[in-house]
């Protein structure tokens, strides 16, 4: 009797969830001359949980920082944080910035959050490129080195487009990535 009771707590127990993260996985941009550029997403609790979190995945350009506010900003480059207790129906802020410090480049931050002594865990992503700015129109009339241009995607754009960051494509083969203003 007590094992079966077990087997019914355990799929009950493995599916339950006391959290869930509004986007897991958080796309963003900003120039590399900015001090920083962030996004944010919100940690929602389904019950009073206690959740800690851990960088399990740090794919930063050699230069950059990078901070996370959860529920308040934690001093820069933090690997880990918590406990922190929340109550049940709470949104919790939970913010990614990225520090580029005059570096070009793109980086990926993966947080893990656990809670109930890891017993649940769940992850966020955060994916950010810093670009120079480039007004497309006047860069287009002003270079005949261009190849094509494309987006994040590879698609190659034949005209003007709502694109914020796009790749220009040289016809010495070099490309460079750029964040449109428009």
């Amino acid at each position: 009797m007590k094992k079966l009771l077990l087997l019914l707590i355990i799929p009950f127990i493995a599916n339950s969830q006391v959290f869930n993260i509004e986007n897991d996985y958080i796309n963003f941009s900003g120039n590399y001359l900015d001090n920083n550029f962030s996004s944010n997403t919100f940690l929602n609790t389904l019950t009073d949980v206690s959740v800690s979190y851990e960088i399990i995945l740090d794919s930063m350009p050699n230069g950059w920082d990078f901070q996370n506010c959860f529920p308040v900003c934690n001093p820069i480059n933090t690997y880990e944080f918590g406990p922190i207790s929340f109550p049940a129906d709470s949104s919790v802020y939970l913010n990614g910035h990225f520090y580029p410090n005059d570096i070009i480049g793109e980086g990926l931050l993966v947080m893990e959050l656990s809670a109930q002594h890891g017993l649940f865990s769940d992850t966020v992503t955060w994916r950010g490129t810093a670009t120079e700015e480039t007004n497309l129109k006047e860069y287009l009339n002003s270079s005949n080195e261009i190849k094509h241009i494309t987006n994040l995607n590879g698609q190659i754009l034949n005209n003007r487009s709502s694109e914020k960051i796009i790749i220009v494509h040289y016809k010495n083969g070099q490309s460079k990535t750029y964040f449109v203003i428009k």
